[in-house]
């Protein structure tokens, strides 16, 4: 059913449950707006990510795929508390069915996820909100990560429909930088961040600004994405942007909102590493959009960055820059200090909850032996992929016909295929399923090899990558080395054998063409 249910508590509070196209109605109410606005301003745990005008432009962006769910409580005609939340369309349809899953609007796009209140009435809103939402979803799995403040969880406890065996919390530790703490002076005068900035500027010519105007947003947000995504699938196997595809539209929404903050580190005119935080009440969470050229890893552009947004975070007044959950190593060597946020999971299923709270326990244990849990699970994910993907390949190379591409000589205008230096998109269509090398192994080793300097030379199809060609970079010669240029490494789809060697004979020519004094081309193509 799409539609809103209401649910009267007492004689004065209901609690109401929009669901999909009536979200989007009562969201055009401007007395509605007014009152979710003011709930958010008055909440003290509120963060961005519950900010309507967030919230309202995920639900729009990704109004194809997800199903809006607005858990509210009214008491006489005032909304006193808000939940907003989401679940998955199935076939492009919203299907009610007994084991749906619910997570907090935004889903990966919001680092937090919880209810905002009127003061003084959190238990009410818990009281009435909850019992409404599992009488609608009696079999639902809810999910909320992360909630900043594990205090309002207390009154969950204390429902009726629900017991204690249906809650599994799992405390998250949350790195701060906090511009109150006199240490936060001396995190800016550590050696070691000192010595990588220092190092960068005498690479070239700096610049570190913030990036105010949509054009030069939408320029960097391109970069970005792609840089994302080669980093994501070397080290996860994941394309955000495919799993994401609606998070560009996104994040251009928000901006026009002015309510991202977005700062560009420049080495000679060319973008080596982007931020985009997103801007709460007095804070800046980092949100997980971080990205760099992996042509500058030597120069640590990422840490060097973070580095500058502190100190131009504090001279801005915020109170405190969020470096949101996760245990990566840099996030603690940048932090001064820290608290603990929650993620919450809810739900009558107990098979549900036995593996949520079995992982709970997992990961609290690693943690107390100093292992990160996402690298653990990463290892685990990894043997298994790489054990099905080995299998598919040998069998596709013993029994799938291969289709083989004419000979040609590059560069052929006639072949309609171009050769294109240091394109990241072409790595990133890498697809060779008779091949015995899976696209993580190829694209771990691939941005392993970009990050120790070594540039490439590629050839797709529009659809998939054909061969691509690394040149030893000139860090990794013997200094007195001239001779002709180097092949690092290479890849040839099972299709391109006829013109493997014609493509290297291209490759060599063009390096050895290239004079001293010739200017660097650019670091990648986004096209």
């Amino acid at each position: 059913m799409l539609g809103y249910i209401f649910n009267k508590m007492t004689t004065s509070t209901i609690s109401r449950t929009f669901i999909g196209n009536c979200v989007f109605d009562i969201l055009k109410d401007t007395g509605f707006q007014r009152e979710w606005d003011r709930l958010y301003a008055t909440t003290s745990w509120a963060t961005i990510f519950q900010e309507r005008q967030f919230v309202e432009s995920w639900y729009y962006a990704n109004q194809q795929e997800i199903t809006p769910i607005l858990l509210t409580v009214f008491e006489d005609d005032e909304l006193v508390g808000l939940l907003a939340l989401t679940t998955s369309k199935t076939n492009g349809e919203f299907q009610k069915d007994r084991s749906m899953k619910i997570t907090g609007a935004g889903k990966f796009d919001a680092e937090y996820q919880t209810w905002i209140v009127k003061d003084g009435y959190n238990e009410i809103f818990i009281k009435n909100g909850f019992e409404a939402l599992f009488n609608e979803f009696p079999q639902c799995k809810l999910s909320l990560r992360f909630i900043p403040d594990p205090s309002i969880i207390e009154p969950l406890k204390s429902l009726t429909s629900i017991k204690e065996k249906h809650i599994v919390l799992h405390k998250h530790h949350r790195p701060l930088m906090d511009f109150a703490l006199v240490e936060e002076q001396k995190l800016f005068r550590k050696r070691h961040l000192k010595a990588k900035y220092n190092r960068i500027h005498r690479a070239g010519q700096v610049a570190f600004s913030k990036v105010t105007e949509i054009d030069e947003f939408i320029q960097i947000l391109d970069e970005i994405l792609v840089y994302l995504d080669f980093r994501q699938a070397a080290m996860f196997n994941k394309l955000p942007s495919k799993s994401n595809p609606n998070r560009h539209k996104f994040l251009i929404e928000l901006f026009k909102k002015d309510l991202l903050h977005v700062t560009a580190l420049k080495l000679d005119g060319e973008t080596i590493s982007s931020i985009i935080g997103m801007k709460g009440k007095g804070w800046m969470h980092l949100a997980g959009l971080i990205s760099y050229s992996p042509f500058h890893s030597k120069h640590s552009p990422g840490l060097v960055h973070l580095y500058m947004l502190g100190k131009m975070l504090q001279e801005e007044g915020y109170h405190k820059f969020d470096l949101t959950p996760g245990y990566d190593g840099y996030k603690e060597r940048f932090s001064t200090s820290g608290d603990e946020v929650v993620e919450l999971h809810l739900s009558k299923n107990l098979k549900y909850g036995v593996k949520k709270f079995l992982r709970k326990n997992l990961h609290n244990t690693l943690v107390k032996f100093d292992v990160r849990p996402m690298s653990f699970e990463l290892n685990m994910k990894k043997k298994i992929y790489l054990i099905k993907e080995k299998t598919k390949g040998i069998t596709k190379s013993f029994f799938s016909a291969n289709e083989t591409m004419a000979s040609y000589s590059f560069p052929s205008e006639d072949a309609g295929l171009s050769v294109k230096k240091n394109s990241i998109t072409d790595l990133l269509k890498y697809n060779d399923r008779n091949g015995l090398q899976s696209r993580w192994e190829f694209l771990e080793r691939a941005f392993s090899l970009v990050s120790r300097g070594a540039e490439f030379y590629s050839i797709s199809d529009g659809k998939k990558l054909l061969a691509s060609i690394w040149i030893t970079s000139d860090d990794e010669k013997p200094s007195n080395d001239e001779s002709m240029p180097s092949i690092a490494d290479s890849y040839f789809h099972t299709s391109f054998k006829n013109n493997n060697r014609a493509f290297e004979n291209y490759v060599i020519e063009s390096e050895s063409n290239r004079t001293s004094s010739e200017k660097p081309t650019s670091h990648h193509e986004n096209s």
